[in-house]
């Protein structure tokens, strides 16, 4: 390629892109973890580090998110770390260099893409650098690369960019007829499926290249039969993932239900179109972003009417997305930036049961989406006022993408900030009452609760934080613990491993200073509450989180036979050798040994759950590879060992 003026002008305009976001980036590097990543990154040291081959084999086979477990993204976070808990900043950094290396495969993307369409080079190449530029600086996206495990949806996103021009490469050949259908076809689905195992959303990589192709102009002499081919190379691909979205929204899966999640299927469908256009409100900056990684506020439609808007969203979507495929041919560019918009959201904006909303999902979708404007801009005769002009909206957008990032370095400020953009989400208000608790502000952060308990009488989020302020504030009343009872009693959705989390954690805090109103009982007659609650009792694992949690209890009150008895019953809820080997740890610990190794026996004669299959995708892998390593006998074995020694020297 010629280095003429137009791409001598584009590649310093990007690196100076580049650089300047690096720099705003920069300022957000030196914060913490939050949210998920406390979910996720303990598995670097769930087993002890990560230091030879078998250990990284059960590593990068534990992933539990899609089918896959996205073992690409684990792998890509050994960068940064091999145990658990280590620093933060290795992981933004890398976040940081991948954003960058996205932005910089963009423009050359876009370049390519403008190229297969013929428009001349200088619009091109400002239509490039000026789309480039404000996907890579948009603050929509601050909360995806400084929130570390979102390096799924960035990791992704690298490889569907890959993937892209590796079709570019040889479509040209194959247009002209000197390069077959069966290496496109091959190459296509070999980055397909390095981004699908990155994140389930790769798999759309083929869909998009069908879209973007039927969007294309067909010029080249061959180029209707080689469009034609690769749609019946792309169709088989096509077709599954429609079809498997499709069953998804008949069938579901068990996570998919009101006790879940609050909403079914069905109503989530109904939602969605409302939250693709808050997405694209936020895109074009019509619709604030507050780079907040809690959305819980962002509540179901209970039918087309309710709320109103419900209907004509949908409706208008479907309109856009109509006009868009009707005018591929004459608006090539606006339409393609919507169709690939539309499709890159199919995954995880469409019947699979994830969380309503979410920024991190538009880091793909919106790779065209600021093309169009850029060529558009660059028609326009007056050039050196339209790059002044571009150069000022580049700079508005990251002025506000440096805001965001500042608050990522700042996790009290930070905190306090997200509650108050969403007063509705109960996880923002216990976050950011947690968070002014650890900074030493124990009754700001109850002052900031109070007001708002009847708001969140069924939220047992805001409701065991609350106690737990009160607790090491010495301010706890009955009516606290009964707020906390009846939030559990009427909370509308699985609460997950909250409440087991919160009993333990408080039972440690009791036990070095003792908290007058939350004794052992109020904990109990909390855990009863929970008990009561039908959405509650009829998820098995709850179940047996709340009878692991009352065996804590028995323990912490020096009962160790009747911990194992509920320990015992837990296990016969869900036997699991995980919860089996943590629970006959702790009566050992307890000075029970023989208990503990009774324990184990009893879970010697449950019947185990029936072995994974392969549908079970990564989960059958790390099934195989733990059998292969012998993995829990030899834990069962070496406890066994160390409790039977115990009793003996008990004993003597």
């Amino acid at each position: 390629m010629r280095l003429d003026r137009p791409i001598v002008l584009f590649i310093l305009a990007s690196a100076l892109v580049f650089l300047f976001t690096g720099a705003i980036y920069a300022a957000g590097a030196t914060g913490g973890f939050v949210f998920d990543d406390w979910g996720n990154l303990p598995a670097l040291g769930a087993q002890g580090p990560i230091s030879n081959s078998a250990s990284f084999l059960r590593y990068i086979t534990a992933g539990t998110a899609d089918p896959t477990g996205r073992p690409l993204s684990l792998l890509s976070f050994l960068i940064d770390g091999h145990d658990w808990p280590t620093a933060p900043l290795p992981f933004k950094r890398t976040n940081i260099l991948l954003h960058l290396f996205n932005g910089a495969l963009l423009a050359a993307l876009l370049w390519r893409l403008g190229d297969a369409m013929g428009i001349h080079r200088p619009r091109r190449a400002f239509a490039a650098w000026f789309g480039s530029a404000t996907w890579l600086l948009h603050p929509l996206f601050v909360s995806t690369t400084l929130y570390v495990v979102q390096r799924e949806a960035m990791l992704t996103g690298t490889f569907m960019l890959l993937g892209m021009h590796a079709w570019l490469s040889t479509r040209r050949q194959a247009c002209n007829g000197s390069g077959g259908i069966a290496s496109i076809a091959c190459t296509l689905f070999a980055f397909t499926i390095l981004a699908f195992l990155s994140k389930a959303n790769g798999i759309l990589l083929p869909f998009l290249v069908c879209i973007t192709e039927a969007c294309l102009p067909t010029v080249e002499q061959h180029a209707d039969r080689y469009r034609r081919r690769l749609f019946i190379a792309c169709a088989p691909w096509v077709a599954a993932v429609v079809l498997g979205l499709a069953w998804y929204a008949v069938h579901g899966i068990e996570n998919a239900s009101a006790e879940f999640r609050g909403w079914t299927i069905g109503q989530r469908l109904m939602t969605e179109p409302t939250v693709l256009w808050i997405y694209l409100g936020q895109l074009f900056l019509f619709v604030p972003v507050t780079g907040s990684v809690f959305h819980d506020q962002y509540t179901a439609a209970t039918d087309w009417l309710h709320p109103w808007w419900t209907l004509p969203a949908a409706m208008s979507m479907v309109v856009m997305i109509m006009l868009a495929w009707r005018c591929r041919r004459r608006y090539a560019a606006p339409a393609l930036a919507v169709l690939f918009f539309v499709v890159g959201h199919l995954v995880e904006s469409t019947s699979l049961p994830l969380e309503l909303y979410f920024e991190h999902r538009n880091y793909v979708p919106a790779f065209l989406l600021f093309w169009p404007i850029g060529l558009a801009l660059g028609a326009v005769g007056r050039r050196n006022l339209i790059a002044a002009a571009s150069i000022l909206v580049l700079a508005g957008a990251g002025s506000i993408t440096w805001s965001l990032t500042r608050l990522w370095s700042a996790p009290v400020l930070q905190a306090i900030t997200w509650a108050n953009q969403a007063p509705d989400s109960a996880r923002a208000q216990a976050y950011a009452a947690q968070m002014d608790a650890a900074g030493g502000h124990t009754q700001r952060a109850i002052d900031r609760l109070a007001p708002r308990i009847h708001d969140f009488q069924a939220e047992p989020q805001v409701m065991l934080t609350m106690l737990s302020l009160k607790c090491s504030n010495a301010t706890i009343r009955p009516e606290d613990v009964d707020r906390a009872r009846y939030s559990l009693e009427h909370t509308p959705r699985d609460p997950g491993k909250l409440l087991l989390n919160w009993v333990t954690a408080s039972l440690q805090e009791t036990r070095l200073r003792p908290c007058q109103g939350l004794d052992h009982a109020a904990l109990a007659s909390i855990l009863d509450a929970a008990s009561t609650n039908p959405r509650i009792n009829a998820l098995p694992g709850r179940q047996q989180d709340i009878e692991h949690a009352r065996g804590a209890l028995a323990l912490a009150d020096g009962n160790a036979t009747v911990a194992r008895m509920h320990f015992d019953k837990a296990l016969t809820l869900d036997p699991r050798p995980e919860p089996a080997l943590e629970q006959a740890a702790m009566l050992g610990q307890a000075g029970a040994p023989h208990l503990a190794v009774g324990h184990l026996d009893y879970y010697d004669t449950l019947p185990q759950p029936q072995p994974r299959g392969i549908s079970a995708g990564m989960a059958w892998i790390h099934d195989k590879v733990l059998a292969h390593q012998h993995y829990w006998e030899k834990e069962f074995s070496h406890l066994r060992s160390v409790l039977v020694h115990d009793e003996k020297r008990h004993n003597e």
